[in-house]
């Protein structure tokens, strides 16, 4: 996968934070836009509906206070004394229904019987006594408020007034779903007053009247034409009033798709939820039949208190979305400009500063590459990083000075090292022979062989041997160390017969150092047991650990050697009791001229080379080496050697 150059990065982190905060300032931007513009139009909006409720209540009490002056008037109180021709007043009283707009306006006596009614067919003779405000006017108060008739009721009140009120529903979107398909009833704003005789104070009955609200469009477009100055938008009607009986338009100016009045189409379900079923204004935005209005509505409530339908005020959504949109793009446009240039900016700092930087990590790669005498070159915009490359230059200088004389310190010490070593190897190899000769007279001395010697002499030849055999070792382990830091110590693998070739003659050998200890050894070895390694390495690597184990081992203690065989490779052991290792020292076991510090290790006097040369000589022949110790009791050095390798 390409990775990202430096430049590309800071172009990358700049345009990606830039990004982030346009796309979160046009969020926010558009939220807060968005809240404040719908906020107005909300509060427009509560204001108008404010406005019409004021209208619809005012209408209601005009109706009311025509109607006080009417039932004062003598000839009304005359006709209800029979005193009057009727045909008189029915004449005065259709006049007046006439110039106050009234759909109906009738005259009932005290038990509830319709005297006259002002409109054709001029019924007369029923009892008026289950319309809602007559009896509160019988009782001498005075009453106005929204009802619904029933269809009997209209058409008893005069003609057309039943098919004026009869409204079929209209599949609406977003609708509560309803069985009913139409309504005969009709709401109506009315007003009933009582017809007192002045005389005596009594109610000689009631004049009541008002309008059907049903297809009423004068009272709705009124409304309209006073609280919107602007009809339509892009084609649309912009400003709508509606008057709902329950949940259903019975007078509106919202139009549907064909141009015609929405007469007959519902509410949404929500707001029917909110408005008719809980009682509570909806001002929020609305579907209303076919388009989103911003919109209020209020619940209309009969004498009786109870929800028979609701006013609603709205404005179209779209024309204050268009406000936002317009005012977004008029932010958004410089804030994209602004983008730009800090893009702009931004890709040529990237280049200013990835600049040096590229010459820094060419610096640097050919520092590691070995040349030291590279040096940034040319000038740098930034004070920092001008800075940087003067040290830069200044430490590759420092480097190269460092170099010359380390590589003149290494030439010297690898001069020294070899004199070193070509001394040590002479010195153990002319040693070695002499020290040889004097072992065995040693032994010859100890054992009694050129005559008996008393016990104090006896002792005598056990030091000068013990002494001898310790020095034999040194000179042994230096001669090894000495193929070792001359790199001749290579590994030349072949079969070996393991208790024939390297066991059984180095048991010969240390018989005499178990005899003096005591010690006894045994043996779990598998027969054969052939492994393929460097017998001279294997044998040197036994050797120093039997060594070892004598050396360290408790005094009339055992001593155990031990080998397997895997699949994978060959495993030997020597196990030893004794004093133990702490684990704490199991580290620094293998390193050279180190030395435990147990009580054992003090007596004993050695060069610390012996585990560090067993180690290098099992790791050349691909294997490796571990101890395990249980401290006072028991050692085990064990190595594997691989079937796989050399």
């Amino acid at each position: 996968m390409h990775r990202l150059t430096f430049q590309q990065r800071i172009f990358l982190y700049f345009t990606l934070t830039i990004v982030v905060l346009g796309v979160l300032v046009t969020f926010l931007g558009t939220y807060l836009i968005s809240k404040r513009v719908l906020s107005e139009a909300q509060t427009r909006i509560t204001l108008n509906l404010q406005t019409a409720d004021f209208v619809y209540v005012n209408h209601m009490q005009t109706i009311f206070m025509a109607l006080s002056l009417m039932a004062d008037k003598e000839r009304v109180i005359r006709a209800l004394q029979l005193t009057e021709d009727l045909s008189r007043v029915q004449t005065f009283l259709e006049q007046k229904r006439t110039d106050l707009e009234l759909d109906f306006l009738t005259l009932c006596d005290a038990s509830g019987r319709v005297l006259l009614r002002t409109r054709p067919p001029y019924l007369a003779g029923d009892n008026c006594l289950s319309y809602p405000l007559i009896q509160k006017a019988l009782q001498g108060e005075g009453a106005a408020g929204t009802v619904i008739l029933l269809q009997e009721m209209l058409q008893g009140e005069g003609e057309g007034l039943a098919s004026q009120g009869h409204v079929r529903f209209v599949p609406t979107p977003r609708a509560k779903p309803k069985p009913e398909r139409e309504e005969s009833s009709g709401m109506c704003i009315m007003a009933a007053v009582p017809v007192v005789d002045p005389y005596d104070g009594r109610v000689r009955g009631v004049l009541y009247g008002g309008n059907l609200l049903n297809r009423n469009y004068a009272l709705v477009d009124y409304v309209r034409d006073m609280i919107f100055e602007e009809r339509e938008y892009k084609g649309r009607e912009f400003g709508t009033v509606t008057i709902f009986q329950w949940d259903v338009r019975i007078s509106t100016n919202v139009l549907r798709e064909d141009g015609t009045r929405a007469i007959g189409t519902r509410v949404s379900e929500e707001v029917y939820h909110r408005v008719l079923e809980k009682k509570e204004s909806w001002l929020e935005r609305a579907f209303v039949v076919h388009d989103w209005y911003i919109s209020a509505y209020q619940p209309i409530l009969d004498p009786d208190g109870d929800v028979i339908g609701i006013l609603y005020v709205g404005v179209l959504e779209d024309k204050y979305m268009d406000i936002r949109n317009e005012i977004l793009v008029n932010l958004l446009l410089p804030l994209t400009i602004g983008v730009v240039v800090v893009l702009a900016f931004s890709y040529l700092l990237a280049r200013d500063l990835s600049g040096p930087v590229r010459e820094l990590l060419l610096g640097t790669e050919k520092v590691a590459s070995g040349d030291l005498d590279y040096r940034i070159r040319g000038k740098v915009k930034y004070p920092e990083i001008e800075h940087l490359t003067h040290n830069f230059n200044s430490m590759t200088q420092a480097l190269k000075e460092r170099e010359d004389e380390l590589r003149k310190a290494n030439e010297d010490l690898r001069r020294v090292n070899r004199s070193y070593i070509e001394m040590l190897g002479f010195i153990s190899h002319e040693m070695k022979n002499a020290l040889g000769n004097m072992i065995m007279s040693a032994y010859n001395l100890r054992d009694g062989v050129v005559g008996k010697l008393t016990q104090k002499q006896k002792i005598m030849a056990g030091f000068l041997v013990r002494s001898s055999e310790r020095l034999q070792d040194m000179i042994k382990n230096y001669m090894d160390l000495s193929r070792i830091e001359r790199g001749e110590l290579e590994s030349r693998k072949q079969i070996v017969d393991f208790e024939a070739h390297i066991l059984s003659p180095l048991l010969g050998e240390i018989e005499g150092q178990l005899k003096s200890k005591g010690m006894r050894i045994t043996t779990n070895i598998p027969d054969p047991y052939e492994i393929k390694a460097d017998p001279d390495l294997l044998r040197i690597v036994m050797e120093n650990l039997l060594t070892n184990a004598i050396k360290y081992g408790k005094d009339q203690g055992k001593i155990r050697i031990e080998a397997t065989e895997s699949d994978k490779d060959w495993q030997m052991s020597v196990w030893n009791e004794g004093e133990g290792i702490p684990a704490d020292q199991f580290g620094n076991l293998f390193s050279r001229f180190t030395r435990l510090k147990t009580e054992k290790s003090k007596r004993e006097r050695g060069s610390g080379l012996g585990l560090f040369i067993t180690k290098e000589m099992v790791e050349r022949q691909g294997g490796h080496i571990w101890v395990e110790s249980k401290v006072g009791q028991w050692t085990r050095f064990s190595f594997v050697l691989p079937k796989d390798k050399g």
